[in-house]
């Protein structure tokens, strides 16, 4: 049991990045789909996988990364957008419920009981957070009508486009899940179709598209200096979370999966 991996899921390049700093002992490595990172932290396994954009990317990737290691839990990590104005730049939401948007209304994936640890323990070291549901949709909401409207629709206080893939494939395998999200994008900031040019669906940036942007205009260059800052911010909220929720006794399965 103590050899089972924590799996941690990304979407982007940026955020892989940012958080593979913290293992202990890193190996690099990838597959023709994924890109990755295992090592330790706080004594654990982790495995850091790169699913890309999308709820089907990131339940393709923890699929196929528990037929490579022993799982003990599954954790869905990253950036997500705010719905409700409460949530400001780099606010820390620890859902306990996801809800897929396609799904019928009123149908919600629940969080492991080990999320009321994590909970505990993020509270007990100062680590301010927000609970509730999180929405996981298909195509980003874009502008801030379009982020009220599903507050107003689903109750969710916040949005991210993998976390239900994340849940689906935690409850196939048999493992407990969880996700911890940070925000980059309030809800009266709004996301231009540009910055959909900038990024694969392997969730690496296009640096050329990037640089064209920077370079086109004006409010193309306020847009990106206001995310590169929110990103930052809510980087380092993800990192000291994620210190303190891969502690032992936080994210643990019964039995990890082989």
């Amino acid at each position: 049991m103590d050899n089972a991996a924590i799996l941690i899921v990304v979407a982007l390049a940026q955020e892989r990045r940012a958080l593979e700093g913290l293992l202990e002992s890193a190996l690099r490595w990838r597959t023709e789909e994924f890109r990755a990172v295992s090592g330790r932290l706080a004594g654990r396994a982790i495995v850091l996988i790169q699913a890309g954009v999308g709820q089907e990317r990131s339940h393709r990737a923890l699929m196929a990364a528990a037929q490579w290691y022993s799982v003990r839990a599954a954790l869905s990590l990253g950036f997500a957008g705010g719905l409700v104005e409460s949530l400001g730049v780099g606010a820390l939401v620890l859902p306990s419920t996801v809800q897929d948007d396609d799904d019928p209304p009123g149908h919600v994936l629940h969080a492991a009981p080990a999320r009321t640890a994590v909970a505990s323990a993020l509270e007990a070291a100062g680590i301010a957070f927000h609970g509730g549901s999180l929405l996981s949709v298909h195509s980003p909401l874009r502008t801030p009508e379009a982020k009220r409207a599903a507050h107003q629709r689903t109750g969710a206080l916040a949005v991210d486009m993998e976390a239900a893939g994340v849940a689906l494939a935690a409850q196939q395998l048999g493992i407990p899940w969880l996700a911890l999200k940070a925000v980059v994008d309030p809800v009266d900031e709004p996301l231009p179709e540009f910055l959909a040019e900038a990024t694969t669906e392997q969730g690496e940036l296009r640096w050329r598209n990037l640089l064209w942007s920077a370079v086109a205009g004006t409010e193309r260059r306020r847009v990106l200096g206001t995310l590169r800052r929110a990103a930052h911010q809510a980087t380092l909220r993800l990192r000291r979370a994620l210190e303190v929720a891969c502690r032992p006794g936080r994210l643990d399965a019964p039995e990890p999966v082989q």
